[in-house]
């Protein structure tokens, strides 16, 4: 993680204290500085736009940011059978607090591409999601009432739930501590609450320093850049008491994506390579299985390393609501 010093202070959007050190100048797509402040250990973004955290999810994020490497609008099918099979980090850790008498809320669903997984294994599911295509797709393809407005304007916004959900959405908000605060309330007492965000120890910055992913990491969509330091901060000022709280590092791109970034410093072209399983073939069978499988073994040993070293792509909070 390279840090500048900056001539202008910003005050952290967590703690309030000045902070003049820059993580990053240069964005994916808009324009804005990305300041860390060391004493919350946390990224934010200072945008040289004003941002309508409604009308941009609602209407022109999927137009931007989608799976491909290169800008091209995505539609709520295509995001579905995009990532639909890739959930398995987030269901080896949720699948076992459900059953199937609870009730579950996703805010941020996109298009139920998580939810269909485990539908049928609770009583019942609800889903928030601004952008009303995917919400419309989740209701009609998937059997599952969803409401495209902010939680506490939405018509589930007087429930309460057993498990409550949100995957990288979090640094999509402008007040996290809020944010986390309606989860709460969303929450049954002695309900458990799931966030996803990216951690900003990313391993292909953090282990491997790759100048040209700065600036794909960095963009204007995400106005917070998590530690698991500044997490803790953010549910503990949610009111969340610390035994409450705990922290999970879970990679998701897989060594042969990094061994791209490594190589040629650029994303490929889609994300499908570097979420699926290594599965290389060939015009020699034998050989492509053999590759295959012993990069697959090597790629858990890689991810446990990361993780043992907190240095993942994403970090799930877990927190008890009591």
């Amino acid at each position: 993680m390279k840090i500048i010093e900056n001539s202008r202070y910003e005050d952290c959007t967590l703690c309030g204290l000045p902070a003049n050190k820059v993580l990053s100048s240069e964005l994916r797509r808009g324009q804005g500085l990305v300041y860390y402040c060391d004493v919350c250990e946390h990224g934010f973004l200072v945008p040289m736009e004003d941002f309508n955290e409604k009308q941009y999810y609602a209407d022109s994020y999927r137009q931007e940011y989608s799976h491909n490497a290169e800008p091209a609008r995505t539609n709520a099918r295509e995001i579905f059978d995009t990532y639909q099979g890739y959930q398995r980090d987030r269901l080896a850790i949720i699948s076992p607090y459900l059953r199937d008498d609870l009730s579950l809320l996703e805010v941020g669903a996109s298009s139920g591409q998580f939810l269909c997984n485990i539908k049928n294994q609770v009583a019942l599911v609800n889903a928030i999601e601004l952008d009303r295509d995917c919400c419309s797709f989740m209701q009609q393809e998937l059997g599952i009432d969803a409401d495209f407005e902010f939680l506490g304007s939405s018509k589930f916004a007087h429930k309460t739930y057993d498990v409550v959900c949100a995957f990288q959405v979090m640094e999509h908000v402008v007040n996290p501590v809020l944010f986390l605060k309606d989860l709460m309330k969303a929450a049954k007492k002695g309900g458990t609450i799931f966030v996803e965000v990216p951690n900003l120890d990313d391993p292909l910055l953090s282990v491997w320093d790759i100048a040209p992913y700065r600036k794909f990491f960095y963009h204007s969509a995400h106005l917070h850049y998590f530690t698991g330091n500044s997490l803790q901060k953010i549910a503990t000022e949610a009111g969340i008491l610390p035994q409450n709280i705990q922290l999970k590092y879970t990679q998701d791109y897989n060594l042969v994506n990094h061994l791209n970034w490594l190589a040629n410093g650029s994303p490929q072209a889609t994300c499908h390579v570097g979420l699926a399983e290594v599965d290389f073939k060939g015009a020699n069978e034998k050989i492509a299985n053999w590759l295959s499988t012993e990069l697959r073994a090597l790629n858990e040993k890689y991810f446990s390393k990361l993780v043992a070293e907190k240095s993942t792509s994403n970090i799930m909070m877990i927190l008890k609501n009591e």
